[in-house]
């Protein structure tokens, strides 16, 4: 028996400015050479440890349930899919990444925030905030407010310097709900 759901499915576009980074350091521009995919690496890092993650596929679900004081449960489900990132990429090419979120159930009245939010960073920044040399594709926030499914694609610059002297980045797409996070990491290494 196959059931289907519809519901409705909001399109939005986001593009960050490559002119808009805030760094305070003279970095040299990339000439010529690509980005390369070295690496693909997940990792779930459950702050509160309520939240269950599922990959079935290209998909990502997160369930988080937890009973209050009166015993009552509290269900937040959220399920993410994003297209894979490019294998290689030539510095300061624009680009785009696109984000499917659906909500499956939010039955609680509490505040939980679920999304994704996606980046470029240097290797071993932190998931959790961006940095200032950070370039940023696409933020995706979803409360007790406003849950309803959406497309969400991010235009961004391949970045077009270096992070640090490892000649190395990484893609960062963190999932949460809540405080528990679903971290998948795109290492690509620069080669000239």
């Amino acid at each position: 028996m196959l059931i289907a759901f519809s519901s409705p499915v909001r399109t939005q576009d986001v593009t960050n400015d490559p002119g808009s980074s805030g760094t305070s350091t003279v970095l040299t521009e990339l000439q010529g050479g690509n980005w390369v995919l070295t690496g693909v690496e997940s990792k779930a890092y459950n702050g509160v440890n309520v939240t269950k993650w599922n990959t079935v596929g290209a998909e990502l679900t997160g369930l988080c349930s937890w009973k209050d004081v009166l015993t009552i449960e509290h269900t937040v489900v959220s399920s993410f899919k994003w297209q894979d990132p490019p294998k290689t990429m030539q510095p300061g090419s624009y680009l785009n990444l696109e984000v499917v979120y659906t909500n499956v159930d939010y039955s609680t009245t509490a505040n939980i925030n679920t999304g994704v939010k996606i980046f470029f960073e240097r290797v071993g920044a932190s998931y959790l905030t961006m940095g200032t040399s950070s370039v940023e594709v696409l933020k995706l926030n979803k409360d007790n407010k406003q849950y309803t499914n959406e497309v969400k694609k991010g235009f961004f610059y391949a970045p077009k310097t270096l992070f640090d002297e490892t000649k190395d980045c990484q893609l960062i797409v963190d999932c949460y709900v809540g405080k528990d996070h679903y971290v998948t990491t795109y290492t690509y290494s620069y080669q000239p």
